[in-house]
């Protein structure tokens, strides 16, 4: 007999679940989501406008949003942050000489420029490449474990060399938030930029807002036009009024209480042998243990019932709730398990059949999630080491995108 998903999401209500991950509100324990009710789950109706064509209280909406920064015009999203960046290739596509994008761009970004018929040019480094007038260039700021560079210097050379730049700024929602955390890229007069409200601030998931700079009104519509093809004609009131409420937290947001209570779990992570490695977003750390893999802290986590965002060979990565005065967030029940952390040996999980897939050729995008940034990508070839890298990936229960398929079409081949 399946289980049913409620009961599955009960059942972590009832091991009382504690959120070290996305999304920011913190199973509803940060932030002031208690405003809304599931009666407010509407449609276009008389008064409530329509999101695809605003007039009223939604053009309100995103009148407000446009405040964050001047110089934006700002556009709410209820497909997550992903509708945003395909949304935002596609607007340039007409004019783009090339796409850049980085090795760490997010799978929706390839997506986006299979959709627009280019083939992406990928580099480590921006000034590896020789920028071109009408190149496209697509960075992501800050990465997923809350790295960030000097997004300043890169816009203003991408500008200089007459190109344009999307940043896929996800995680980078409360950035700016107080003057202790990192700058947005709209301080620097990006062209398009694409947050997530609901990964770090307390919305609801899929909740997110493109930002396009109003210099070029014409690639503000285009992007409405995409906007518009690929957002849900049904978009969630309730997910629009999250934003809502998670954006005046922002306007409102004090930072004191967050800092005490990361020292708090700062030295907790410490007492238990564990090493944290602070990121430029201080809401984020990566966490390894001086006796134990990554992957046996993360499973010693779990069975205390603690979930953190995801696990890389680089740690375990915490996304920390943005603390305030009422918030909600078990702090001390936390601390508690943490100190009583219990470590076991991972059992080994196996599958032979990955070893069918070196030296041929990736037929789609093979992606570890989290993070959502492709390993191997289509078209490139699965090396040895590739393939020692995935049973690395698969024996630690990394959940791993496109391996199924992949592995399915060459067994099919060899029939």
């Amino acid at each position: 007999m399946r289980k049913k998903l409620i009961e599955q999401l009960n059942e972590l209500e009832q091991h009382r679940a504690i959120s070290l991950h996305v999304p920011g509100h913190k199973n509803s324990t940060i932030g002031h989501l208690d405003i809304l009710d599931i009666a407010h789950d509407k449609t276009e109706i008389v008064g409530l406008d329509n999101l695809h064509e605003p007039e009223e209280v939604l053009m309100d909406l995103n009148d407000f949003l446009s405040e964050k920064y001047k110089g934006y015009i700002a556009q709410v999203l209820t497909n997550g942050s992903t509708t945003g960046i395909i949304a935002a290739i596609l607007a340039y596509k007409e004019i783009a000489n090339r796409y850049i994008i980085m090795h760490n761009a997010h799978k929706s970004v390839h997506h986006g420029i299979d959709l627009a018929h280019h083939e992406p040019v990928i580099t480590n480094s921006i000034y590896d490449i020789d920028l071109l007038p009408n190149d496209i260039v697509i960075v992501t700021y800050p990465t997923y474990e809350g790295r960030t560079e000097d997004i300043e210097r890169i816009i203003e050379h991408v500008h200089g060399c007459g190109a344009y730049i999307i940043v896929d700024e996800a995680h980078g929602a409360h950035f700016d938030i107080t003057p202790k955390f990192p700058k947005s890229a709209m301080n620097f007069d990006a062209d398009i930029v694409i947050q997530s409200y609901h990964k770090m601030l307390p919305a609801l998931t899929m909740g997110s807002v493109i930002f396009v700079n109003n210099r070029n009104i014409s690639t503000y519509r285009h992007v409405m036009k995409y906007v518009n093809y690929i957002e849900t004609s049904s978009p969630s009131y309730l997910v629009m009024a999250s934003i809502e409420s998670a954006h005046e937290f922002y306007l409102n947001y004090s930072d004191e209480l967050f800092f005490l209570k990361r020292q708090m779990i700062f030295d907790a992570l410490k007492q238990v042998g564990c090493i944290v490695g602070p990121q430029d977003d201080p809401a984020k750390l990566l966490v390894k243990h001086r006796e134990h893999t990554v992957y046996e802290l993360e499973q010693a986590l779990i069975d205390s019932h603690i979930y953190p965002e995801m696990t890389t060979e680089d740690g375990v990565l915490f996304i920390l709730p943005l603390s305030h005065e009422d918030d909600r967030y078990p702090y001390h029940v936390l601390l508690s398990r943490l100190e009583a952390l219990n470590f076991v040996k991972n059992d080994i999980k196996t599958n032979d059949e990955l070893y069918l897939l070196s030296n041929k050729v990736c037929i789609q995008h093979i992606i570890p999630y989290p993070p959502g940034v492709p390993f191997v990508r289509k078209g490139e070839v699965i090396t040895a080491g590739d393939v020692k890298t995935l049973i690395h990936l698969y024996q630690n229960r990394v959940k791993i995108e496109g391996v199924t398929s992949n592995i399915e079409y060459y067994i099919d081949r060899e029939r």
